[in-house]
C-alpha cells in the first residue's frame, strides 16, 4: 500500500492538451467517441494542497455549483448563477472515460480533468459523472473533486432508507485532532413520507473515525425536499440539511431516484465538504445480488490529510476493482502524479453496503452500491496510524467501466 502523499506541498505535473499542429497553428484535440447532449448537477469541492498552519483557514476551500451541458458536437459548458462559461472541449469514451478540457489564457496553462461517466446502465436517462482537477495553478491553485447526475425532469420520490457517506474539512478549532482538520462519518438515514414536493424527515445513526483508531457515535437528523415548479416538475433539485449531533449543515443537493449528492458550500459556519446518499437495497424483499456487484470502477476522489501540524489535501482519479471472490483494489494517481494502490477485501451486505479492509494500515471502509449497480460510493473516514505521521481521509465516486 502507498499513500499518496510525498511531501507537505505537492508539486503538479501538468497535463497540458495536445499542441498545435503544423497546418496553420489550429489545435488539435480528440473527438469524443460518444456524444451526448445533456444536462447535468455539478458540484466542486477543491481545496488547497497544503493548508499552511494550524487551525485550518476556511480559505483553504473553494466550493463550486452550476449546471454541466454537454453537447453532441463534443462541446461543454458550465452555467452558473454568475453567467454560463464559454464553449469548450469534452471526450468521452465507450468505456465511460471522461475528459475535460479547459483551454488556457495568458499565463494559465490549458490543462485536462479526468474522470468517468456511467455508460454502462440501462436507463439512458440517469447517469452519474465524476471528473478531478489535479492541477494547481498561479491563478487557481486548489485541487479536489466535481460530481454530479444527469438532470431528472418531473419529480424524485425520496421516502425510504439510504446510506450516508460525508467528510468534512473543519475550520477555526484550537484543539490540536485530526478530527478538527477533518472529519469523515458513514451510517444510515431514513426519509420520512410525504407528499411531491413537501419537506421530509431526515432522521438515523452512524459513526465518525476518531484519532484514536476508534468510532464515535453520530446522530442524524434534518430534512430534504425534492424541489418542484408550479406544476409539481422539478430537475432533482433538492434543499438538504442535515444535522450531525446537533450540528446542523444546510446543503445544496441533488437527487436521482438511487443517489442524493450533497455539497455542504457554507465556510463560514465552521466546515464545509461532500456527502452523499445512497438508497438502500429493500433486504430481506429485494436483497443486493451479489453477482451483479463485481467489476470495475471509474474513480475520482478526494483526500484530507489530517495531521494538525501538516494538513492538507489531495484529489485522485483511478479504477476500483471489485473481484467476484470479494477482493478489493484502488489504483489512482493523485496531485503529484505518483501512482498509489490501496488493496483488501469487501463483505457485501443484504442492502448494499460494503464493509472494505484495506491490508497494511489495517484501515476498514465503507462503500455502497446504487440499486441500479452502476455507481459505487466510498469513504476512508478512519482516522489511521502511519509511520511517516500523515494519516488520511477519502471520499469518492466510482461509475462501472463499459465493457
Amino acid at each position: 500500500m502507498h499513500t499518496h502523499r510525498t511531501s507537505r506541498v505537492l508539486v503538479l505535473a501538468c497535463l497540458s492538451i495536445a499542441a498545435a499542429c503544423a497546418d496553420g497553428g489550429k489545435e488539435t484535440r480528440p473527438q469524443s467517441e460518444v456524444k451526448l447532449t445533456a444536462s447535468h448537477h455539478m458540484f466542486g469541492f477543491r481545496s488547497l494542497a497544503g493548508f499552511g498552519t494550524f487551525p485550518v483557514p476556511a480559505t483553504a476551500v473553494t466550493t463550486d455549483r452550476g449546471q454541466l451541458n454537454l453537447f453532441d458536437d463534443s462541446s461543454y459548458t458550465i452555467a452558473r448563477t454568475s453567467g454560463t462559461s464559454a464553449a469548450d472541449r469534452y471526450a468521452l469514451e465507450t468505456d465511460g472515460a471522461l475528459s475535460i478540457f479547459v483551454t488556457g489564457s495568458g499565463s494559465e496553462p490549458s490543462v485536462l480533468f479526468r474522470g468517468g461517466y456511467s455508460l454502462a446502465g440501462v436507463n439512458p436517462t440517469t447517469a452519474d459523472y465524476q471528473f478531478t482537477d489535479r492541477v494547481s495553478t498561479t491563478n487557481s491553485p486548489s485541487i479536489g473533486l466535481f460530481y454530479g447526475t444527469r438532470v431528472v425532469t418531473g419529480q424524485v420520490e425520496l421516502e425510504g432508507g439510504w446510506h450516508l457517506l460525508s467528510l468534512h474539512t473543519i475550520f477555526g478549532q484550537t484543539i490540536l485532532s485530526p478530527e478538527n482538520v477533518g472529519r469523515g462519518v458513514h451510517g444510515g438515514v431514513s426519509v420520512g413520507a410525504g407528499a411531491a414536493g413537501t419537506l421530509r424527515t431526515v432522521s438515523g445513526t452512524g459513526t465518525q473515525g476518531t484519532s484514536t483508531q476508534g468510532t464515535s457515535a453520530v446522530t442524524f437528523g434534518g430534512s430534504i425536499q425534492n424541489l418542484l415548479d408550479g406544476s409539481s416538475t422539478g430537475d432533482g433539485s433538492c434543499n438538504l440539511t442535515v444535522a450531525y449531533n446537533g450540528d446542523s449543515r444546510v446543503m445544496f443537493a441533488a437527487a436521482s431516484d438511487n443517489v442524493v449528492y450533497g455539497l455542504d458550500a457554507d465556510e463560514t459556519d465552521g466546515e464545509a465538504g461532500i456527502l452523499f446518499l445512497v438508497r438502500k437495497f429493500d433486504a430481506p424483499a429485494t436483497p443486493v445480488d451479489s453477482v451483479r456487484v463485481p467489476g470495475s470502477f471509474l474513480v475520482g476522489g478526494h483526500t484530507l490529510f489530517v495531521n494538525p501540524s501538516n494538513p492538507g489535501s489531495d484529489a485522485f482519479t483511478g479504477v476500483v476493482t471489485l473481484t467476484a471472490q470479494g477482493g478489493f483494489r484502488l489504483d489512482g494517481v493523485g496531485n503529484s502524479g505518483a501512482d498509489f494502490a490501496y488493496s483488501g477485501s469487501y463483505v457485501l451486505a443484504a442492502d448494499g453496503h460494503l464493509t472494505v479492509t484495506i491490508s497494511g494500515t489495517n484501515e476498514t471502509w465503507f462503500a455502497a452500491i446504487d440499486r441500479s449497480y452502476q455507481t459505487l460510493l466510498f469513504v476512508d473516514d478512519f482516522i489511521e496510524l502511519r509511520s511517516n505521521n500523515t494519516p488520511e481521509l477519502n471520499i469518492g465516486l466510482g461509475v462501472r467501466r463499459k465493457t
